[in-house]
């Protein structure tokens, strides 16, 4: 079974989720393809072969074969990009199940950042999300353990645990000194779609994740809202995207699909060639009421599949900031033992041809998280695709050092809005009688 993906790096959460995963087609077994062996390559398995030998037979202590492989496979790995990695069997099953929307764990997703272990975004309703985690925390210890230079498999492996179960972390946040967080593990439902009608006229519909089902889910949340306003069309919709970390490429593609009437949705090249292109189909389209699309640093992957395709075929209005930047295509291919590789293939473009990877989403209007004040200075770092080790369109030079850097404490804003974007959002669904004119109304 070979799986096409769309990920935020290599995200491993601490319920075991690859969120970030856009999966799409069918998996086969891995077979390396003849132009992909040369003799030169042959060549120089002979120096491996050399080494091999030498740690298996002379090392201070005797070494299994299956670990030796398996490192050297990591290592080859880890000189590509942040999102090639060899899975286990048994972190390739929690893969599979993961994109079912269930999982065991308190909800953080992390990658590795300067060689520190960091929250992605903590999942809405999770343990983690309750005790205030947020993006941008950097992981010191995890039950007492050191988390300097911890991979990421080994991170989950000791994050993991039973229903129940506690979890310590120390974490260290820009501007506050280290602290604790003990989480209770929980098993982790997540609903991929969630609705509100406010005004009974406008639309409010928020996708946490793309997950099987997600468009279905989608489409009945629209239309149970339409209901809502007394069968009559919506006045407008908001589309929330914001920390949602991607998932399954079909189901971005259908959900665009269903604001969309024709035209490309997403096209991916591998080596300068095209491999694939996704397109709409009027069939599946929804009114074309007004649409705001809501996006932040957390929205990555399938999420800027969507927000890139409306964006680009000048259907809804981008609101918030700009989002993570994940444009590479990665493909899972079962290794005949359990395990799997998952290996960066392509790049994905928005219709009008944009690549997104390290760049992101930079939406039509900038509206920060929270409402500042002149006298008022709020940190707005984000972790974004551009800020992992070795991405696609640039390397970084890792820094060592004993902790994460830290900048001066932010002084809190005087005037805060509870979900400041959102009001902005439906404030011109309100107004969109003038504000509409950007893009076409609803005919």
């Amino acid at each position: 079974m070979e799986r096409s993906l769309l990920s935020k790096g290599f995200i491993l959460s601490l319920f075991f989720l690859i969120p970030s995963l856009v999966l799409g087609g069918s998996s086969k077994g891995a077979s390396p393809k003849e132009k992909g062996i040369s003799r030169e390559l042959y060549k120089e398995l002979e120096l491996f072969t050399k080494v091999l030998h030498y740690v298996k037979s002379d090392y201070v202590e005797e070494v299994k074969e299956k670990q030796l492989i398996e490192g050297a496979i990591r290592g080859m790995l880890s000189t590509l990009d942040p999102h090639s990695l060899y899975m286990p069997a048994d972190l390739y099953r929690e893969l599979k199940v993961d994109t079912e929307g269930k999982f065991g764990g308190v909800g953080i997703e992390v990658t590795i950042k300067d060689n520190w272990l960091t929250v992605v975004t903590p999942l809405e309703d999770t343990p983690a999300a309750k005790a205030g985690i947020r993006a941008g925390d950097k992981i010191l210890k995890i039950n007492n353990n050191s988390a300097k230079g911890i991979s990421l498999i080994d991170a989950v492996k000791m994050m993991r645990g039973d229903k129940g179960s506690r979890l310590r972390l120390t974490i260290v946040r820009e501007g506050v000194k280290p602290f604790q967080v003990t989480l209770a593990r929980d098993l982790i439902r997540i609903k991929s779609v969630k609705k509100e009608l406010i005004d009974k006229k406008y639309g409010y519909v928020r996708i946490t994740s793309f997950q099987e089902g997600t468009a279905k889910e989608l489409d009945r949340a629209l239309r149970e809202l339409e209901k809502k306003a007394d069968g009559r069309q919506l006045g407008g919709l908001v589309l929330d995207l914001r920390n949602n970390p991607g998932g399954l490429l079909d189901e971005a593609v259908d959900v665009a699909d269903q604001f969309l009437e024709s035209g490309l949705i997403v096209k991916t090249t591998s080596r300068d060639e095209e491999i694939d292109k996704r397109e709409a189909k009027r069939e599946r389209t929804h009114p074309m009421m007004p649409l705001i699309v809501l996006v932040n640093g957390g929205s990555a992957s399938a999420a800027e599949i969507v927000a890139g395709a409306l964006q680009d075929q000048k259907r809804g209005v981008i609101v918030g900031t700009q989002t993570f930047g994940k444009g590479s295509v990665q493909t899972v291919y079962e290794l005949g033992d359990g395990s799997a590789l998952k290996l960066t293939i392509a790049r994905y473009f928005t219709p009008s041809g944009r690549s997104i990877q390290a760049q992101g989403i930079k939406p039509d209007i900038i509206v920060p998280e929270v409402k500042i004040l002149e006298t008022a200075a709020v940190d707005q770092s984000t972790l974004r695709e551009k800020d992992l080790k070795g991405h696609l369109e640039e390397e970084f030079d890792e820094k060592e050092s004993n902790l994460p850097s830290k900048s001066k404490k932010p002084k809190e804003s005087a005037v805060t809005v509870e979900d400041y974007q959102k009001k902005v959002a439906l404030d011109y669904l309100r107004s969109w009688d003038s504000f509409g004119k950007v893009i076409p109304a609803a005919q």
